[in-house]
This record gives C-alpha cells, structure tokens and sequence, in this order.
C-alpha cells in the first residue's frame, strides 16, 4: 500500500508541474510575477511587502520553501528582513491553489485568477477577518499589474459543513457546493502547501471516504498533517444540479463560450443520475490507471472529452457541433492567420489536434478566425444560438428536478440575486434594448 500511495504522488507531483509549466509558459510577464510571488507574501509579512496590514496578521504556508526565482525577489528585503522567520508546528495557510481554466488549453491573456487559500478550522472570526483583508490589499497588488486575480479563504470544514458565503459576480454562493469542490478537485494547482488528500483515495471507495481515509491513516500509509483534506465527493445531492445551472446561466450573461460548455456538463451529470459519475472521479481514474490521455489530463480537454460522450449517446449532432465550435472560440482568442502556423505553443497544437480530428474545412476555420470581425447579423444568429442552448440545458434541468422531486439548495436570497440579473438579461418586453455581444465581437457600431 505504501509504494501505491507513492506512485499516486509522484504521479500527482508530475501533472501539477506540468500544469504550472503550461500555465507560465503561454502567459504575460505581469501574470507570471503575480503567480509566482503570491505564495511568499503569504508566507513572509514584512511592512515593505505589499499586503502588509500590520503585524499580528497570520502568515506562513504548511511545508513552503522559496525557489531560486522567489529566493532572489526576497533578497532585496535582506537589510529589512535579517531573519528568516521561525515557524513550529501546523501553519495557519494549509495551501495555496489555483483553480478553474488556470494552466489548462481554456488559460487565455484575459482569463482572471482564481486563488483558494485555505486554512484549518482553528483560526478565530478576526484572525479570519485579517487574512481576509490581507487578501483583499494582494487582489489590489496584482490589479495594479493588470491581472484580475480573485481570492477565496476556504475553511478545511466548509464542504463537510456546507457553508458558503452570498452570490456576487465571482462567487457562487450557495447554488454549489460538492459541484464547486468537483471542479476544484479536477482543475486545482497547487502553488504552495499540502497535497490533496481526495486524489490518494481510490475511485471505487468515494462512498466509503472518510472510513478509507481512517484506515490510512491507522495503518500508518499517511504521514500525519502531509495533506489537505476537504472532503470526498460521495455527498454529491442532485438537488444543487439546479442552483449550478442558474449559477452557469448567470455566467453565461458575461463568458458565453464557457458557460455552454459547463451547463452542457451538468446536463451530463443530471442525465447519468442516478449514477454520480463526475469529472472530477473521471480524473481521479486515469491518475490512479496511469493513464496520460486527453493532453496531460488537461482539464479543459478533458471536460470536452466528457460531454461529447454524452452528446454523442443522445445522438445530439447539433449541440455537439455547437460545443466545438465553443472550445475552439474559447482558447482561440483571435486569429486571422492559418492555425497550422500558429502550433508553436501547446496550447495551438492541441487544438490544431481537435480540429484535424472533427474534419473542419479552411472554410468553417476562416469564419471562426474571423470572429472579431463579425457584424451584428453573425453576432445576433450566435447569440441566438448560445441562449437557446443554455434555456435548453436550464429547461432539461428543471424536469430533472420535478422528475426526482427534489428541493434547490440553494438559499432564497442567491436565487433571488440571480434571477434578478437573468430576468434583465434575458427577459423580452415592449421598447427593451437586448444586449447581444458579450464577448464576441468587438465592433458592430453597423
């Protein structure tokens, strides 16, 4: 059992530098600095480092060691800083992750930054409170280098506890819970701190979690306080299926390309109910099999992979050409040359890859490639389209839940926030100027 445990982590220690060397590779300077320094000023707190509010602030990440590249940024606080400071015993910062399209094919120049920071459940309301506006001045910190970088305290408790803050346009409030932690799960790079301890636990024992984990545990295969422990996903309710589809509608206002691909998931995972075969379990199966597919178990191409199974057994062709369509809009920012061309980096080689596969002419790329240039006819008929498809997955969604007579767990104040902003959005009345180019195109003045 132990040399298995060991093989995961040097399997799970692999993809996670590939993740952060993909995620490094393919951005801008500012972003890379930003990423890269994130864990030290958590880790030190110095008056001259930004962040710095004042001294009882609680710093320090479980088993952070600076890298050369960290090393020498800190080297100019030598003459402030002469001591290294002395931490002992359990460290108030579990690890530091990010999450979402981060590092994955989905990762463009305009992508913001979604950083958990978590921590154990001993820190007290104003020690929380402290860190929570540390945070606050680092998201100010990076704004200032043009990257949009959004911080969320997680506590070592909240999925076991289901607790969760209110709906704001970066958060989701209570329309999710195990669904947030499955994407976390599937999507997560650690920066600093402890592994996950969700991916040492093998797929066929997700019911049995916290039983296997004890076990572990007792047979002394884990290291006491090595990992980070959120929970497994075996609690997964079809109940929040709802809640996260208006979250994803809500989205879909702002990041159509996105948002489809994410409520067309859980339109798979509502469909495959009662079978709670997630993403997230999908990932952790290739970790444990040893199997490199889907680019690396790139988390993007791996949620494409995930739903064209599912559009392809409905025998759903028009949706799934919609889908791919999306992908490609999504990592393809804008191109107005030949793609074959544009294959130096990896993330245009594997799309390259996909398109060669789906059997696309030069005649559908060019249009595609084109699609900063669209007018409002082109833009109007794909916005048309994506509505369509999210009312759809929305619709389907809510059969499911009066199919299963099920209850939304999400609170009445985030449903009401939503709804809100989805009846501005999407409502048709007499004199209303709709609003039909998010993200598309930057010119239909026409």
């Amino acid at each position: 059992m132990y040399l298995y445990i060991e093989t995961i982590k040097q399997r799970l220690d692999a993809i996670n530098q590939l993740r952060l060397d993909r995620g490094m590779s393919s951005m801008s300077e500012a972003f890379c600095k930003v990423y890269n320094l994130l864990p030290v000023l958590l880790h030190y707190h110095h008056p001259m480092m930004p962040g710095y509010i004042e001294e009882n602030v609680l710093h320090g990440v479980c088993f952070f060691t600076p890298d050369c590249i960290q090393k020498s940024w800190l080297a100019q606080f030598e003459k402030y800083l002469p001591y290294q400071p002395k931490f002992n015993g359990e460290l108030p910062i579990t690890g530091i992750y990010s999450m979402g399209s981060t590092s994955s094919v989905g990762q463009s120049q305009s992508s913001d930054l979604d950083i958990w920071i978590c921590h154990p459940p001993w820190l007290d309301n104003e020690e929380k409170h402290l860190l929570k506006r540390k945070c606050t001045l680092l998201e100010i910190w990076a704004t200032s280098f043009g990257i949009d970088m959004n911080i969320f305290l997680i506590d070592e408790n909240r999925f076991r506890q289901k607790s969760s803050g209110h709906v704001s346009e970066n958060d989701c409030g209570s329309t999710q819970h195990i669904l947030l932690l499955d994407e976390f799960y599937r999507t997560a790079v650690r920066m600093a701190g402890k592994r996950l301890l969700w991916t040492i636990v093998p797929v066929e024992e997700e019911r049995n979690y916290d039983e296997y984990v004890i076990m572990l545990y007792t047979q002394g295969v884990l290291t006491p306080n090595e990992w980070l422990d959120l929970g497994g996903l075996g609690e997964l309710s079809a109940a929040e299926y709802f809640g996260a589809s208006l979250w994803q509608l809500y989205k879909s206002v702002d990041s159509p390309y996105k948002s489809v691909l994410k409520s067309l998931l859980l339109e798979s995972y509502s469909w495959r109910y009662p079978v709670k075969k997630t993403l997230a379990l999908e990932f952790k199966h290739y970790l444990h099999a040893g199997e490199n597919v889907c680019y690396g178990l790139d988390s993007y191409c791996l949620m494409l992979e995930f739903i064209t199974r599912y559009l392809i057994e409905i025998n759903d062709t028009t949706r799934l050409d919609l889908i791919r369509r999306c992908f490609y809009l999504k990592i393809c920012e804008k191109s107005s040359q030949n793609l074959k061309k544009e294959c130096l980096c990896w993330r245009k080689n594997i799309l390259y890859q996909f398109v060669e596969s789906w059997g696309w002419d030069s005649e559908r790329l060019a249009i595609l490639n084109a699609h900063n240039q669209w007018k409002i006819e082109e833009v109007h008929t794909a916005h048309d389209e994506f509505l369509d498809t999210m009312m759809r997955s929305y619709h389907d969604l809510i059969r499911f839940t009066h199919r299963n007579n099920l209850s939304v767990s999400a609170s009445s104040q985030d449903i009401g926030v939503l709804t809100g902003k989805l009846y501005e959005a999407f409502e048709v009345f007499p004199d209303k100027m709709i609003l039909v180019n998010p993200k598309m195109s930057p010119n239909i003045s026409e």
